[in-house]
């Protein structure tokens, strides 16, 4: 029986106020994220400073969801795909753990659970359905750093992307079809779905990030599964910095559709599973408010899948499969959209 620790990596986020420096100065940290000049001198100071100045108002929109609860759905995540999993699996031969890249349980802190469960073999699966450098790519690099610190080296097993998994855009075009189901027929004619994806930097996209060609994918198979004849946009959210990232902007986009006479807007997000600080604050809040400065009458965003039962079952389909493969994972990424490497 060859014990395994499935890793579900995410970003993690603040739940106290005391978090938020924290983990501000962890994000900014990351090379990947941002890259400095003379960056082994000026990124631990450039982040310590950073994080300060902007921790109260970050704080400030947490604050008004309550915190982040990440964690809260990644720990529902990790149990779903523990139940899921134990209906083919001896539930003592394998252990979930939540693996968060910039707050508590870190990478670190759940490779320590593995070893201590006695893991030999390792699954890092990453709640990113679509592969950026800035999210799966970069908890990758982090977890093959810890696993060097920690002198360890179980067999590795890893889920790059899996946004165009069939049972995945089931469940998006399920909660599409359902949210339009409930609309205003006296509003159709003016009625937009936009998707909104996290945006990336430009300079990501030139370097061959496969992320932007992996969301486009997923939104034409949503709309592959939902004939709602009605026009649709994709658009970027959540920038951040003065460099240029992928356009259109989410708010340009909004103010444009308002301008044009839109009256009803759906919002579809797609870089997220599970509800945080980009959906309750940056869609429900931000971009409802801006939508009714607009003129729009109505505002409807998609729901997350969060812990949703039909969610967790695409969850263990995947760890399933990739534990079934006879074929260890080759370590070196390979960004061609596949679920698997190697």
């Amino acid at each position: 029986m060859t014990r395994t620790a499935i890793l579900l990596h995410n970003l993690g986020g603040p739940t106290r106020r005391e978090e938020m420096e924290p983990f501000l100065r962890a994000l900014f940290e990351d090379p990947e994220i941002f890259r400095l000049p003379l960056s082994r001198w000026t990124q631990g100071p450039f982040a310590r400073w950073l994080a300060r100045r902007r921790a109260d108002e970050a704080w400030a929109n947490y604050e008004r969801i309550g915190g982040s609860p990440l964690l809260e759905w990644t720990r529902l995540q990790a149990e779903g795909l523990a139940m899921g999993l134990a209906e083919t699996m001896d539930p003592e031969s394998f252990l979930v753990l939540p693996a968060m890249r910039y707050s508590s349980p870190s990478i670190r802190e759940a490779l320590e659970a593995a070893r201590d469960f006695g893991a030999e073999r390792i699954l890092s699966f990453p709640l990113y359905p679509h592969y950026s450098l800035a999210t799966t790519g970069s908890s990758e690099r982090e977890l093959l750093r810890r696993l060097e610190e920690m002198s360890w080296n179980p067999e590795l097993r890893r889920i790059e992307s899996w946004a165009t998994e069939p049972d995945y855009l089931d469940c998006l075009a399920w909660r599409l079809r359902r949210c339009l189901d409930r609309l205003d027929p006296n509003l159709r004619s003016r009625t937009r779905i936009v998707y909104a994806a996290h945006g990336t930097p430009l300079s990501f996209v030139r370097r061959g990030d496969p992320y932007v060609p992996q969301i486009e994918a997923c939104l034409l198979g949503v709309e592959e599964r939902v004939p709602h004849g009605l026009r649709h946009s994709l658009a970027w959210q959540s920038r951040v910095g003065p460099m240029a990232w992928t356009r259109p902007y989410l708010d340009e986009e909004v103010s444009r559709l308002g301008r044009e006479g839109l009256r009803c807007l759906v919002v579809v997000p797609l870089s997220f599973v599970s509800d945080h600080v980009e959906t309750l604050y940056e869609l429900d809040i931000l971009t409802r408010n801006q939508a009714e400065r607009a003129g729009i009458r109505e505002f409807h965003r998609v729901p997350s899948l969060n812990a949703d039962p039909d969610f967790l079952g695409v969850l263990t389909h995947l760890a399933g499969e990739a534990l079934a493969d006879p074929a260890p994972s080759n370590p070196a990424h390979s960004p061609k959209g596949d679920r698997r490497a190697g």
